[in-house]
């Protein structure tokens, strides 16, 4: 079995957990400046933030009569609470930060936080990073929410107009701070939480017209969090004999007498819900009903991964759970993968520490968040040490119990087709010819290579042309050895340095002079790589010439 030490990164792990020390054994050769060996660099420049104010998303761009998001104040602070950088979403930097690798924190606010204020919400965002030396850690994307809790209080019109304004008021008090809400009250207050969740206190004083005797009712609303609207309800019940108590919907309000009139007033809270769709789960530009192909291209000469596998959520309510089910075919990858988290694990109750759940990619916040990211490119050392099919089924659930599951499987080595690199270049764009330009290809094929086939299509450089010298416009590197004295000219290989191996670079370099002297025109170099499975890749690398 592959050591799962090759995954976790001994190295990483003692940076990020020793990095206050400031201590570097590795020597150095004189090429590099010691007091830089622990940094790494966080990269802001292509953040984009945006704010779920109540149930509109407002972008970074100031609306009028909302927010300004330029205006937030962003903080970086290290695992020791110190604040080592500090400015304006909208003067962020645009060059990477320069950081000691270890744990930090990114957080966004609008504004400090009341105790208890009348329409003062405050927005902000928490994103812990991990910042490895030498390594750029890029920050995207981030959506700031509602901090602080908010409270409206209405009146259904018929106990309304059977109340005295002058005697009726709806105190609501979370910890030492408190608003009182007259009668025609219409603003909403906001109530900084002091815990995950929250107890509120209520006390509502009314008076009927017409009336000198006061009732007061009592309540507690437990279990409050931080980004819900907390929506209270005074209405009326009418009672089938003409008369009724003042009565309650929570058990654990109390009043303090009967009162004989024609109707039965009763209060009742209820968190604010925008509507039931079920949570979403989208991989962008991948259908997940088909295998991603995890394959050695993706990834650069440092071996950091290139592309991304990111599964992104969205709940119109609050997410409640995300349950990961891991499988694979490959029992060395469950073993390993084991070895850090359970394979059935819900990654928002706690069960598994913030370090790991960073390590493999799955985010810290996702309960109580209505948009989360996971990021299955951080397992990627893991998954191609292992060869198979490796499936993650991904079940999100939220408050109101919507849930919505679908399967992520990556393939990696067995089956996987070729693949076919332009070094420097976007193989799939058409490239315009300039003096210096290399077309350098790097052809990789797990299950090694049958067939490699060569399609030259051009206009002015035809079949009858490239047969004068001793070559078509249609050949195979493997097959047809009678070319193979030319193509190797040309810097191509051919025979057994193509035929059952697993990687092959080759360059068309040469042609590109060539080409040049014909004039202005396209040329076109169709490739396609067949491996011992049969499975076969085609790229065309495409050229113009002014």
């Amino acid at each position: 079995m592959k050591s799962i030490v090759r995954f976790l990164s001994i190295a990483v792990i003692a940076t990020v957990a020793f990095s206050a020390c400031n201590k570097d054994n590795t020597k150095y050769n004189g090429q590099e400046d010691p007091a830089k060996s622990n940094i790494g660099y966080l990269a802001l420049g292509g953040m984009e933030a945006s704010v779920l104010e109540d149930t509109e998303n407002v972008n970074t761009e100031t609306r009028a009569g909302g927010v300004d998001i330029n205006t937030f104040d962003v903080t970086i602070t290290n695992t020791s609470d110190e604040v080592v950088k500090s400015f304006k979403y909208g003067a962020r930097p645009t060059d990477a930060i320069e950081l000691e690798a270890g744990v930090y924190t990114i957080a966004m606010s609008s504004t400090a936080m009341a105790g208890a204020a009348w329409e003062t919400p405050v927005y902000g965002a928490e994103r812990e990073v991990i910042i490895t030396r030498k390594q750029t850690t890029e920050v995207n994307d981030i959506v700031c929410k509602l901090r602080n809790i908010k409270v409206s209080v209405a009146y259904a019109a018929d106990i309304k107009a059977q109340l005295d304004p002058e005697y009726t008021t709806m105190t609501v008090a979370l910890a030492d701070s408190s608003l009182e809400y007259a009668l025609e009250e219409e603003r909403a207050g906001y109530f900084a939480p002091v815990a995950e969740e929250n107890t509120l206190q209520l006390t509502f004083k009314c008076r009927y017209v017409d009336s000198d005797k006061d009732i007061i009712m009592t309540n507690e609303i437990t279990g409050v969090k931080a980004a819900q609207w907390r929506k209270i309800n005074v209405v009326v019940q009418h009672a089938a004999d003409g008369s009724a108590n003042i009565g309650i919907v929570c058990d654990t309000w109390t009043y303090d007498e009967t009162v004989e009139f024609d109707t039965t007033a009763y209060l009742f809270e209820e968190v604010l819900v925008d509507d039931t769709d079920l949570p979403v789960i989208n991989f962008e530009g991948h259908d997940l009903n088909q295998p991603f192909e995890l394959t050695d291209d993706m990834f650069d000469a440092d071996g950091n991964f290139t592309k991304n596998i990111n599964i992104d959520i969205t709940a119109k309510s609050a997410i409640q759970s995300i349950v990961i089910k891991t499988s694979s075919d490959n029992d060395e990858f469950l073993a390993a993968y084991d070895d850090i988290m359970p394979l059935e694990v819900d990654i928002c109750d706690g069960s598994v520490s913030n370090t790991f759940l960073k390590l493999m990619g799955y985010p810290t916040d996702a309960k109580g968040a209505t948009s989360t990211r996971i990021k299955f490119g951080a397992q990627t050392d893991m998954l191609t040490s292992y060869e198979g099919t490796h499936s993650y089924e991904i079940t999100v659930t939220d408050i109101n119990g919507g849930k919505t599951t679908t399967t992520l499987s990556v393939k990696y080595g067995q089956n996987v087709a070729p693949s076919i690199v332009w070094v420097g270049y976007d193989i799939d764009k058409r490239q315009t010819y300039a003096a210096g330009m290399t077309c350098d290809l790097i052809v990789k094929a797990p299950l090694t290579i049958a067939d490699f086939n060569v399609k030259i299509i051009s206009l002015t450089l035809n079949a009858d042309q490239l047969a004068s010298v001793g070559l078509s416009n249609q050949f195979s590197l493997v097959t047809d050895t009678h070319y193979f004295e030319k193509l190797g000219g040309l810097g191509f290989p051919t025979g057994d340095a193509v035929y059952g191996q697993s990687e092959v670079n080759l360059s068309i370099s040469n042609f590109l002079s060539v080409l040049a002297m014909l004039g202005p025109g396209e040329h076109d170099f169709e490739m396609s790589v067949t491996d011992m499975d049969g499975n076969t890749t085609t790229k065309t690398v495409m050229f113009r010439f002014n």
